[in-house]
């Protein structure tokens, strides 16, 4: 897959605007990340659909925190609903400095992932859903028809690529590195034998960060935030990977 993430810190019909420019280059898929201070992530997915025809779009990612795993089923439904089925449903453990600020425990987050994805498809199949883990709901269910929806789990950490490459249908990796890379193609092939077929072909994507301007320092300058949430959320085996201080990285959160 290549596509782009879109950060909602623009305006929502800029957002619609740029998601045509990608369909119209040949782009697969457009994604919109989640922070509480930016535009709403799935009503700028709303304008890109009613603006565009092919491309894929989707969370990019949402995370089962601040929103119950169910509505955000429901909302991931919607999405493929208006688009005519070109919804892809991004979801994560989330930014863990920003989900802290709100009074969000980040526990069990592998769990969390996993459960939500897996009572979403339930649900998107028309099926009620009774559960009880990370989270709880009974009796839950569509009203409407959805159909098959992929499922991309934003990942780093060795666990969650892990689950990702077992259960999902493709990882967005949180990282472009070359030996990060390597890495997760590792974790990947490790859990090859452990994927049902049913499944198919597992899509790992690397999430990369870019930062364009006219002037060099001013590039970097403004690649210096996304680096920054990238450090402080990133798992210890990360942070030795490239010679990173475990206490440096925290401080920044």
């Amino acid at each position: 897959m290549y596509a782009i993430e879109l950060t909602p810190e623009h305006p929502v019909a800029q957002l619609a605007s740029l998601a045509e420019q990608a369909e119209s280059n040949a782009l697969d898929a457009v994604y919109v990340s989640h922070h509480y201070n930016n535009r709403d992530q799935f009503m700028s997915l709303t304008a890109m659909a009613e603006r565009t025809e092919e491309i894929l779009l989707g969370p990019g990612i949402a995370n089962p925190y601040e929103t119950h795993p169910v509505t955000l089923a429901s909302r991931v439904a919607t999405l493929a609903e208006l688009s005519d089925g070109r919804a892809v449903f991004g979801i994560g453990p989330g930014d863990k400095s920003t989900l802290s600020n709100l009074g969000f425990d980040h526990d069990d987050a592998l769990r969390r992932v996993l459960e939500t994805f897996t009572t979403a498809r339930k649900l998107w199949d028309g099926e009620r859903v009774d559960h009880d883990g990370t989270f709880e709901a009974v009796d839950a269910g569509l009203n409407y028809e959805v159909g098959d929806i992929p499922v991309y789990v934003g990942a780093q950490g060795p666990h969650m690529t892990r689950m990702a490459a077992k259960h999902a249908d493709g990882a967005l990796y949180n990282g472009a590195h070359p030996k990060d890379l390597a890495w997760a193609r590792e974790q990947v092939e490790e859990m090859a034998d452990e994927r049902p077929e049913e499944y198919g072909e597992f899509d790992l994507a690397a999430y990369a960060s870019v930062s364009v301007a006219e002037d060099e320092a001013e590039a970097r300058e403004a690649a210096r935030p996304p680096v920054a949430f990238v450090a402080a959320g990133s798992p210890p085996p990360v942070l030795d990977r490239h010679g990173i201080d475990h206490d440096a990285a925290a401080d920044i959160g």
